[in-house]
């Protein structure tokens, strides 16, 4: 059996990955339904800051709700894999701190910057209350 430390450090990176693999599902899901406005080109500025304006609000609730499913996903795969809580807070803050750097690419709504910081670390806080049976004591 692997030592606790070596299967804490996978359980995060499982966690992570998880995570990261739902966040890319439900924003393509959401891509699939809300389409990108035609004619943009996010590599000129004008278009970039000019996005968030064209987007349905839809679109931008499919991004939160992928920073929300994909935190819970992966702190709910590093509990199990762990056993403990602070693997899940490290998945949490790593999705809280991926969704604010995205929002820092192209100007983004204060509804989501929120979004982006707070709904990754509830859905830890879901994921804990879903996974009592499996998180042991320190």
């Amino acid at each position: 059996m692997a030592s606790p430390a070596v299967r804490n450090v996978v359980a995060t990176i499982a966690g992570i990955v998880v995570a990261v693999t739902v966040v890319f599902v439900v924003e393509g899901i959401g891509h699939a339904i809300f389409p990108p406005p035609e004619g943009l080109d996010l590599t000129v500025a004008e278009d970039r800051e000019r996005l968030m304006d064209l987007v349905p609000t839809g679109a931008k609730a499919a991004v939160v709700a992928a920073w929300f499913l994909g935190a819970l996903a992966g702190a709910c795969t590093a509990i199990a894999a762990s056993g403990r809580i602070l693997m899940a807070w490290i998945v949490g803050v790593v999705i809280a701190l991926a969704g604010l750097w995205t929002t820092q690419m192209f100007p983004h709504p204060d509804w989501m910057l929120a979004s982006a910081a707070v709904l990754p670390l509830v859905a830890v806080l879901v994921a804990k209350r879903l996974m009592a049976s499996r998180i042991v004591a320190a």
